[in-house]
């Protein structure tokens, strides 16, 4: 018995397969593989997947795992959830079957030959972004694929742990993140068979196309523990599944399958992680009363960063940048600035003691229904970057927005509820205020979340971006069932032939909507302009859904204003340009 959460499990939260939390089918392997060494029944002859576990935002499931008795050479095992503190019946997982038989020989696993004789190389450098598409939000500890080989019908692939999660390798037999990471290669060979080909794919029970799970495995065995690099063959096995050969880096065999099916899984089949619909929160900020060290002094940045300088317990940032020629340039100004410094700040040794609070002003919303002036956008961002490395780096930030005007009071007050363990801050006319979760009151059916939705009604297309990824086809799939939409232009980068988008656009239009898919590179302004000109002029454009974006996931020493780029062309500067297009 125990408990599963992303609290508890922080790796957890970096498996998201079509917007969810959801449980690694590895994680059941590894859960099946420990119960049967307790009971000297170390290899797991069959496991079966039945339902899907997706993990609460908060909270987690309580998890059985139960392994019967002792029928001639094997015995059943299972495995159970359930929301944790609900007294709800358990669900089931997984079932199989345990063996002390050695059913597929260690030495067939050995790959001591690296890289394999005759295999030619397969690019690996946009893996996860094509993964993206195609449903899975795999964060950095997923992300371990480093090179990849095919060779006829083989696959091989070197799958690495990232340094935190390494660390923890030899408390599992085989970490959960390296085993699932070890089957990307063969999502990426789907994927690019299937832009090869342009040709839809509807066979959902072999795995092929969409989005897939692991559906059941066979004749798993654990030959050594606790690796956090490992070399991966993948090849058709007589069943049709995935025969599949873990290695460590000496070629020595660690884990193999005999075989392993997936399957086509959808937002709907996942469902919705449990939670309580009787109690809904929503962040509001509030005044605070209680101010320690008012008296505190503290400096500016500019004031400390030359070496040698007398560092106070508090160094204060203003995160304001010289304005570029437009709001995505100044953005990545804004961001460049704050990024250099909190690097810095954690890699030079007389700031240990200290914390940086940055400043912005005007760029948080912090009244009912409010929302920043048009150009305070440009530091919005920065809050995203700050947040995140306060996460990373506990007590080391702090978050402060003061109004435009402001002086050097507020920032007083800011810093003064920062000493008293405030982590985020707003300052208007004299008054502190931080964020608290608060109950909502408004009066909400049970399953439904309260949101605020614009009107559908009336005449022209409704543009939903990244309309053929995991996102952007359940908002699709949500507009036509459930507000009765009837006209979608879904764009992307790859348009009508990114991965899915024919049987999306079919099953959209079986229910009852005209579907247009376009291609087209929404970080280009003037490719913006073009999409939206031609459909106001055209059949009339009536919403924008800007569901559009690329992930590039790291902590905050490694990131570069590189790395920004293709997550602010997709997401931010797209939607300045449809804003700008549109108003």
């Amino acid at each position: 018995t125990g408990l599963l959460s992303v609290e508890a499990q922080p790796w957890l939260a970096d498996h998201v397969v079509l917007g969810r939390v959801m449980l690694p089918g590895a994680v059941l392997v590894e859960l099946a593989l420990a119960a049967g060494e307790s009971v000297d029944c170390a290899v797991l002859d069959e496991l079966t997947l039945a339902t899907p576990l997706v993990l609460p935002e908060h909270g987690g499931a309580q998890v059985r795992v139960v392994v019967g008795p002792r029928t001639a050479e094997r015995r059943t095992v299972a495995v159970y959830s359930r929301p944790e503190g609900t007294g709800q019946e358990w669900a089931t997982h997984a079932t199989g079957f345990l063996t002390d038989n050695a059913l597929v020989a260690g030495a067939e696993a050995a790959l001591e030959q690296w890289p394999p004789t005759g295999a030619a190389s397969v690019p690996v450098d946009s893996a996860y972004q094509i993964f993206r598409e195609r449903g899975y939000g795999y964060g950095p500890v997923f992300q371990g694929l480093r090179a990849a080989w095919r060779r006829g019908g083989e696959l091989f692939a070197e799958v690495v742990l990232p340094e935190e999660a390494a660390a923890e390798a030899g408390r599992f037999g085989l970490h959960p993140a390296l085993l699932d990471a070890a089957m990307h290669v063969a999502i990426l060979n789907d994927s690019n068979d299937s832009n090869d080909s342009n040709d839809s794919n509807d066979n959902a029970e072999d795995g092929s196309g969409g989005t897939v799970i692991p559906f059941a495995w066979n004749r798993v065995a654990l030959h050594a523990v606790g690796a956090a690099a490992v070399r991966v063959r993948i090849a058709t096995a007589a069943d049709g599944g995935m025969d599949i050969r873990v290695a460590d880096v000496t070629g020595a065999p660690v884990l193999t399958v005999g075989s392993m099916a997936s399957r086509r899984v959808s937002a709907g089949q996942l469902g919705a992680a449990p939670r309580d619909v009787g109690a809904l929160y929503a962040p509001e900020w509030v005044p605070v009363t209680r101010l320690d060290g008012t008296d505190t002094a503290w400096a500016t940045w500019s004031r400390v960063a030359e070496a040698g300088t007398e560092v106070p317990a508090v160094v204060v940032l203003n995160a304001s940048a010289p304005a570029e020629a437009d709001v995505p340039g100044s953005v990545r100004s804004a961001l460049d600035g704050v990024l250099t410094v909190a690097q810095r700040w954690l890699t030079e040794e007389r700031f240990a003691a200290s914390r940086l609070v940055v400043v912005t002003r005007g760029a948080m919303p912090v009244g009912p229904g409010g929302a920043p002036a048009e150009g305070d956008v440009v530091q919005a961002p920065v809050w995203g970057l700050v947040r995140a490395a306060l996460a990373e780096n506990p007590g080391r930030f702090a978050l402060a927005d003061v109004a435009v005007d402001a002086d050097d009071a507020a920032v007083d007050r800011a810093v003064a509820a920062v000493l008293s363990g405030e982590a985020e801050v707003a300052v208007r006319g004299g008054v502190v205020l931080v964020p608290r979760l608060t109950r909502l009151t408004v009066d909400v059916p049970a399953g439904e979340v309260p949101v605020s939705v614009p009107s559908l009604d009336g005449e022209g297309a409704v543009l939903v971006t990244g309309g053929t990824g995991g996102l952007g086809a359940v908002m699709a799939r949500y507009l036509v069932a459930e507000r009765g939409v009837r006209d979608l232009v879904l764009v992307s980068r790859r348009g009508g032939g990114a991965p899915g988008a024919a049987e999306l656009a079919a099953e959209l239009r079986e229910a009852g909507a005209a579907v247009e898919v376009v291609a087209c590179d929404l970080s280009d302004r003037e490719s913006v302009v073009e999409l939206v000109g031609s459909l106001v002029s055209g059949r009339g454009l009536l919403a924008v859904v800007h569901a559009a974006g690329v992930g590039d996931n790291g902590l905050l020493g490694s990131l570069t204003l590189d790395r920004f780029d293709a997550v602010l062309g997709a997401k931010a500067d797209a939607a300045w340009w449809l804003h700008e297009a549109t108003v």
